[in-house]
């Protein structure tokens, strides 16, 4: 097979060549085998590099400029960074808390969570990290602030900051903020601070509003028509008094905050609006809104993160996390001057006390490494970078922007574009939206947690490895017949490395922040429409549908979840072999309130106890009640997620019956979709969240995906690259819908998998070969590690997904499928997702 890979992603010339061997405690200066990042962006990074093994949450100059402080998930460094040259290194052996770094008289403070803890402060004392003040509150801290002698920290999941003395660690007092407080900053004479709130302000009475989560005590925040947060303020606090005396309004997800106090101008970086909010603390009041809008006609997507302002206060410059680049803006007039490039996904800056140098950080850098060998490259390995860059003059920032625009395939505003006439011939693909389409009806279904080695390695016309086959035709014959009669995806690659962001991607194109970071600790976990916070500006694409007057019908995606004990599923199963009429069996209240319209109340939604056999049932019905009215939505979205599975809990569904039941129900749904009266104007695209860390052989996050279409080209194998963002751009030309995100604008379309001749044969459905009924044994009957597999599977967690350790369950997963003599392979991760924040084993 030819290097599929090798065109998505660029490095500068600094990457080429290693020093020596990158360690926890050796960063290195460049690295030879970048990752590559689906989002099809290129990474030429300016400055002077820093390559760490981990993410990097913080970095801040020392006692002078010539050394630099560096945060990362397991080390804190001492850097000279003209050399590269470790000063000193301290192993903090906790989870850092975002941007949880401050310097001051070149003294690094930092915010850290003791791993399954409370937050906490820490202080370097000689070659230690010393405690300052502990159990300062639950789950994940927010930003440090400090000035004054004073210190802030917000408590993220509590809505309050805690303020402690800087000389001696006591707390002195909290304040009240707004919902979801992040970042901070202290008045020099340590009077008074700002607080950003992800969440905005509390709701007044008869606001709309929808809660952050499922708890019953849950956040209820604002949101607009759509479900999407509405609200961003800034919470102003007087540190005499620990009150809040001021909530200023800002744009959406306000990030990091930079205080000119000089000219009582504070700089707010708005994630989910793509602005910055610039308030004047002297008036207590927000007086501008500086959108950063480089690019020509692109939506949202930019993701501001952070802020620096130089002394002068002429010039701001600011993260944007979803470019890779800082952008330069003179505050006077408001305009964006210039970009800067850097590493994938810059979350932090300082700038040097001369003013002209800036320090960046980037969350996940240089991409994923390796894990114990180097062809054994694995999506925790992350590599987060530092870069050094010295402020550029007019020539190098214009040569800077450039290389900004082309990394993102990206016009910049000053390209005048095109007028268009939409093309009035219908084609299965349009090549633009607006163009007239063969394609009035998209069947969207999305599974759960398979990488297409586990399922298809098995085809020989795929790029697929045979020997890390775990569901294979025997399980899942519907699955290979649709790849093998319609089009087989050999390069297709799920944008999330867990649930909570791959639900995203999915279905908005895009990560907000919140998610990212993650914010939502303490709150939810956001793979099921349950916390608002959690979406993009952009909104969903079944909003955007109706929003252009598409009809809309939702199965169970973004329906929270439906909690069954494990060993409920038998009993279902029996009950529709017995043939049990299930379709008005549920009463489901989606969590966001505007999806009731068009939600299906009788579909359960998140849950693996209810087989897949019975949401087949139960669309079906549907479906026939269709084609006697003669009228099908024009978007349906549903989740058929059983192929999770339950591990070997005794006594429930093995897992090889839970997916043949998975790819059971898919065969039967698309059969009777392709006999419908509707399949000649129909495409079913179908797609697993996420490949939770799943083995394949060419990367973890490569997973299966299928399009199905009288269009489809039949027999055919598409090696093109695809993400989840594909597959939304695809459908968005369909029906003719504007990009959600410069993520979806930019993304590859799947046009080479379609032609415009149609082909109406319809699928038969076949029956696995696998027994649906099978069972794993009860604990009594097993002895070793299948026993221990037992154990381990029945004290994981199986109400929602993600809350058991992924690594562990493929381990049981592999033997359970493969035998226990069967060595587990090495896991093979090259590439990972945009802003990914897979958990590891040892955090869940």
């Amino acid at each position: 097979m030819p290097n599929l890979l090798r065109p998505v992603v660029l490095f500068a010339a600094l990457f080429c060549t290693a020093a020596f061997p990158q360690t926890k405690e050796r960063p290195v200066r460049a690295v030879t085998d970048p990752g590559v990042i689906t989002t099809r962006q290129s990474i030429t990074p300016a400055g002077i590099p820093l390559v760490f093994q981990g993410k990097v949450y913080g970095v801040g100059f020392g006692k002078d400029d010539t050394e630099i402080w560096v945060l990362n998930q397991t080390q804190l460094y001492q850097v000279d960074w003209r050399s590269g040259r470790i000063l000193s290194n301290i192993t903090h052996n906790s989870t850092p808390a975002y941007q949880g770094l401050v310097t001051h008289q070149g003294i690094p403070y930092v915010a850290a969570t003791v791993r399954r803890g409370n937050p906490g402060l820490f202080v370097v004392n000689g070659t230690q990290l010393q405690p300052l003040a502990a159990n300062l509150g639950k789950h994940n801290a927010g930003g440090l602030g400090l000035g004054g002698g004073r210190i802030i920290l917000p408590i993220t999941a509590q809505n309050r900051a805690v303020v402690v003395e800087l000389a001696s660690g006591k707390t002195l007092g909290e304040a009240a903020t707004g919902i979801a407080p992040f970042a901070a900053v202290v008045s020099t004479d340590g009077k008074t601070a700002y607080v950003s709130n992800w969440g905005g302000r509390t709701a007044k009475p008869g606001e709309r509003t929808s809660p952050a989560g499922p708890g019953a005590n849950a956040d209820q925040v604002l949101v607009d028509d759509r479900g999407v947060s509405a609200s961003g303020t800034v919470s102003r606090l007087d540190l005499a008094t620990f009150k809040t005396t001021d909530s200023i309004p800002t744009g959406l997800h306000p990030n990091g905050m930079a205080w000119d106090e000089p000219h009582a101008r504070l700089y707010i970086a708005n994630n989910n609006d793509d602005s910055v909010t610039v308030i004047d603390t002297a008036a207590k009041r927000a007086i501008r809104q500086l959108k950063i809008q480089p690019f020509a006609g692109v939506p949202s997507g930019l993701a501001p993160t952070a802020t620096a302002v130089s002394a002068d206060g002429k010039r701001l410059f600011v993260a944007c996390g979803g470019i890779n680049a800082i952008a330069v803006i003179d505050t006077a007039s408001g305009r964006v001057e210039g970009l800067i490039p850097t590493g994938w996904y810059p979350s932090g800056l300082t700038l040097s006390s001369d003013g002209k140098r800036l320090a960046v950080t980037s969350m996940l850098g240089v991409g994923s490494g390796f894990a114990e060998k180097p062809e054994r490259r694995f999506v925790h390995s992350y590599r987060g970078t530092v870069h050094v860059i010295d402020l550029p003059d007019a020539p190098q920032l214009a040569s800077y922007t450039r290389a900004v625009a082309d990394n993102n395939h990206l016009p910049l505003t000053s390209v005048a574009a095109a007028a268009t006439t939409p093309n009035r011939t219908p084609k299965a693909v349009p090549e633009r939206a607006g163009d007239a389409s063969l394609i009035e009806h998209i069947v969207y279904i999305i599974k759960e947690n398979r990488t297409y080695d586990q399922v298809l390695g098995d085809m020989p016309k795929g790029n697929g490895e045979p020997s890390l086959v775990m569901f294979g035709e025997d399980v899942t014959p519907n699955t290979h017949r649709l790849a093998d009669q319609f089009v087989l995806l050999d390069n297709f690659y799920a944008s999330g490395g867990n649930s909570a962001d791959g639900h995203q991607w999915l279905a908005q194109a895009n990560e907000v922040s919140y998610a990212l970071w993650p914010g939502y600790e303490g709150r939810s976990y956001p793979f099921d429409g349950t916390d608002p916070l959690a979406i993009g500006r952009g909104g969903t694409i079944w909003d955007m549908a109706r929003k252009l007057g598409k009809t809309v019908r939702l199965y169970g995606e973004y329906g929270g979840t439906l909690p069954e004990p494990p060993k409920r599923r038998i009993e279902y199963l029996n009950r529709w072999k017995a043939g049990e009429d299930f379709t008005a069996a549920f009463n489901i209240k989606p969590p966001s309130a505007h999806l009731t319209p068009f939600f299906a109340a009788n579909y359960p939604p998140y849950t693996n106890s209810i087989p897949d056999q019975i949401r087949a049932q139960i669309f079906l019905k549907d479906l026939k009640q269709w084609e006697q009215d003669g009228r099908m939505p024009n978007m349906t979205v549903m989740l058929i997620n059983c192929d999770h599975t339950f591990g070997t809990t005794p006594e429930t569904s093995t897992p090889k019956a839970m997916v043949a039941d998975n790819d059971l129900a898919l065969g039967k749904i698309v059969e009777a979709l392709t006999k419908s009266k509707f399949w000649p104007k129909m495409a079913i695209l179908i797609v697993e969240d996420d490949a939770q860390n799943g083995v394949d052989h060419v990367d973890g996050h490569r997973t299966v995906a299928l399009a199905v279409s009288p269009y489809t080209r039949r027999g055919h194998v598409d090696s093109t690259f695809y993400s989840h963002q594909s597959m939304l751009k695809t459908m968005e030309l369909m029906l003719g819908l504007p990009a959600l995100s410069l993520f979806d604008m930019i993304a590859n379309e799947m046009r080479p998998s379609f032609t415009n001749q149609a082909d109406l044969t319809p699928y038969t459905h076949v029956q696995p070969r696998q027994d649906l009924f099978e069972m794993n044994p009860p604990l009594k009957a097993l002895r070793g590690q299948p026993k221990s597999a037992a154990i381990a599977s029945a004290r994981m967690r199986w109400d929602v997904p993600d809350a058991v350790p992924s690594g562990k369950l493929n381990q049981i997963l592999w033997h359970s499928t493969r035998g226990w003599n069967t060595p587990f392979p090495g896991v093979k991760i090259s590439l990972f997702a945009p802003y990914s924040v897979d958990i590891d084993d040892d955090d869940r």
